[in-house]
């Protein structure tokens, strides 16, 4: 096995669905965590090619980009999915969840300071977007056959976890699971799986 350094802030963020698969997939890696005052120097040392985090360094070659490092994660795991049409599928599930969903999400909690507008856009994204984009993800994972997005476990399906940690504070966690009863049993069967659990309760995730 290589040696592996992930490196990002000392918070979730970008990095916790890598840490988490990592964890699920028992790979042992460094977890480097920076606090905020020592990013501006770090910025400029040459380290980081883009100038931004996570970074991930396998023996020495520094990859970048959080989705990117992901997948790459989910293949150092066993789960990037078992034939390429199943990891057609996870790359799918997880952009959808990332960029249709979450970063709509990071817009209005960081990117509107108007706080009108910002709560006009989580309202819309609370009453319209996120229960639409659900719906087509339990649609999916009811094609799968109703227990995991491609049919066995994958970084999509922790992905999913992810996400809902990540909304806990913003939707209706009751609501949303009976609308999509699929999808709470989903999160329910990752965070009971061992690993994924004992990250939970180390870190608080």
């Amino acid at each position: 096995m290589p040696s592996i350094k992930l490196t990002y802030f000392n918070g979730p963020g970008r990095a916790e669905l890598i840490r988490l698969i990592f964890a699920q997939g028992g790979v042992d890696f460094t977890d480097e965590r920076i606090e905020g005052k020592d990013w501006p120097e770090l910025k400029s040392s040459g380290r980081f090619p883009f100038q931004q985090i996570p970074i991930l360094e396998v023996d020495g070659h520094v990859y970048v980009q959080s989705t990117a490092i992901a997948r790459a994660a989910a293949r150092f795991s066993g789960l990037a999915g078992k034939t390429s049409l199943e990891q057609a599928l996870a790359d799918e599930i997880v952009d959808f969840l990332q960029a249709d969903l979450q970063e709509k999400i990071i817009k209005f909690l960081f990117g509107e300071k108007d706080e009108d507008k910002k709560a006009e856009l989580k309202k819309k994204f609370v009453e319209e977007e996120a229960p639409k984009g659900l719906g087509f993800l339990q649609k999916r994972l009811e094609q799968a056959g109703g227990e995991y997005f491609t049919g066995s476990l994958t970084y999509a399906d922790i992905g999913f976890y992810r996400f809902v940690k990540f909304t806990e504070n913003i939707l209706n966690g009751e609501e949303m699971a009976t609308q999509f009863p699929k999808l709470a049993a989903l999160y329910d069967r990752v965070a009971n799986l061992p690993n994924i659990k004992k990250y939970a309760e180390e870190h608080k995730s």
